[in-house]
């Protein structure tokens, strides 16, 4: 949803259009107060894949941020691996095959050998890792390692920091944004019209009934959203 979009909903669930807001209130402050909130409590991870750096900028690539969960290789590469050192081993492997054996002077294949190969190579690549990563929350950076070959690209997991309403693409959380502007603009609504009393007029404000109802929306919500935000932790940890 975008801002003119929740400011449309909020007015016409408040009846503003009906008296054009007499008080002269700005709904966008409040949807701008509601999404300040709102991003506190928004912790669903989302992922985007990137070309492969040494040192990755992350505004440079579009992604904001203040948690980085997982960085790894956007196509990693399955089985076993040989680095440049292990395929130098295909030389003495070929030359094991072709020994003579001690006995009788015959060609025969020594096993052995072909099988300490294979065997220290499976060591090399299970002690060493391909690929490694760090995140500089400082310095808004992840820096990465990989064995040759390099990746073209990762994929980097990361909780977002939304810079913008239109960027929550969740209904929930668009939910949860429109329910809490319109309960900051009750609030606003609410101081405003009870600031002044018409004593001796059939003409009642509503102020503070509006206040009441603000106070009483917001601490409900902010209930569900602290139940949401644990379950998020939670499901994230495990």
């Amino acid at each position: 949803m975008t801002m003119e979009e929740i400011v449309d909903q909020v007015s016409f669930m408040l009846g503003l259009p009906a008296n054009n807001n007499v008080e002269n209130l700005d709904i966008s402050r409040a949807v701008l107060i509601a999404f300040r909130e709102l991003k506190r409590y928004i912790k669903t991870p989302v992922e985007m894949t990137v070309p492969f750096a040494t040192r990755i900028k992350l505004s440079d690539v579009g992604i904001h941020t203040v948690k980085v969960l997982n960085v790894q290789a956007a196509y990693p590469r399955i089985g076993l691996t040989m680095s440049s050192i292990d395929s130098g081993n295909v030389f003495q492997v070929a030359a094991a095959v072709n020994t003579y054996s001690a006995i009788g002077n015959t060609t025969s294949i020594n096993i052995d050998p072909i099988m300490t190969e294979m065997a220290m190579a499976q060591v090399r690549n299970t002690l060493s890792t391909d690929f490694q990563w760090d995140y500089d929350s400082s310095n808004d950076v992840v820096y990465c390692t990989h064995r040759d070959p390099r990746p073209a690209a990762v994929t980097i997991r990361y909780v977002p920091d939304y810079q913008d309403v239109s960027e929550i693409k969740n209904t929930t959380w668009q939910d949860y944004l429109v329910r809490l502007t319109e309960a900051y603009m009750k609030r606003a609504l609410g101081r405003s019209r009870s600031k002044y009393k018409i004593t001796g007029s059939n003409v009642e404000l509503d102020g503070d009934v509006l206040l009441q109802e603000a106070d009483a929306d917001l601490t409900k919500i902010r209930e569900e959203l602290e139940g949401k935000k644990n379950k998020l932790l939670g499901n994230m940890l495990n």
